[in-house]
């Protein structure tokens, strides 16, 4: 199988650390692994045929300076779609995935919802980790074979608020305590999901503020399952 690395933007979510990671994992487990550091190759889809999976770990910029990090064009966008619709897949993590592109609505249709908050760093005026809290990461479908085997779990990173698609097919998700915003308390919010676009797969979990994160056992195998299954291919 082949993957498509598309590696840029907002360079506080230190993408090529990221990508220089997902490229080693997927190299363990048989993928041949292209990197792009421009969204350019997207506008051309013919040229990306031979790809199974893409992998965006591209974050868009903080509010009003989103040109300075190489947002995407229509065009490209358009042939992402069009690659996904196809039959490839998608998988990626946290702002590099969830909330990357924010003026393109079909991208984040496509991925199935869309990063808006992290309590307590709302408004977004804090000091690096002053935002990490402690929460559970709770298993949903445990026979799922992406989480089957691994049980629920804490960690103390950001925890992502979404907005999502209720089409999604939810492995795992957290509960918000009302102890930064008390109106959002108990509320449920995916963290692993997957879902379909048309021919195509779609893997996502909102963990992965730092690679530390990722790094974590049971957040490496569910990224690890995540992205062979959308990988691969209906029969």
């Amino acid at each position: 199988m082949k993957a498509a690395l598309f590696v840029g933007g907002w360079e506080g979510h230190t993408p090529t650390e990221f990508s220089d990671w997902c490229a080693a994992l997927l190299r363990e487990n048989g993928f041949e692994v292209d990197i792009h550091d421009t969204l350019e190759p997207l506008a051309t889809p013919g040229k990306l045929q031979d790809v199974d999976l893409i992998v965006p770990i591209w974050s868009s910029a903080r509010s009003g300076h989103q040109e300075e990090f190489g947002n995407m064009t229509k065009p490209q966008e358009d042939g992402l779609l069009q690659l996904i619709g196809e039959g490839r897949g998608i998988a990626g993590w946290h702002g590099h995935m969830g909330d990357a592109f924010r003026d393109r609505p079909t991208y984040h249709f496509l991925i199935g919802g869309q990063f808006v908050a992290h309590p307590p760093g709302w408004p977004d005026n804090l000091q690096p980790r002053e935002d990490y809290i402690d929460y559970d990461v709770t298993v949903t479908r445990p026979a799922d074979p992406i989480v089957q085997g691994i049980g629920s779990f804490r960690l103390r990173s950001e925890q992502y608020y979404m907005l999502v698609d209720p089409s999604n097919e939810v492995l795992a998700t957290t509960t918000f305590s009302g102890d930064h915003l008390w109106w959002i308390e108990g509320t449920v919010i995916p963290v692993v999901w997957k879902r379909r676009w048309d021919k195509g797969r779609v893997f996502y979990c909102s963990i992965g503020h730092e690679l530390d994160d990722l790094k974590t056992s049971q957040v490496t195998e569910i990224l690890r399952r995540g992205m062979i299954w959308a990988a691969t291919r209906e029969g």
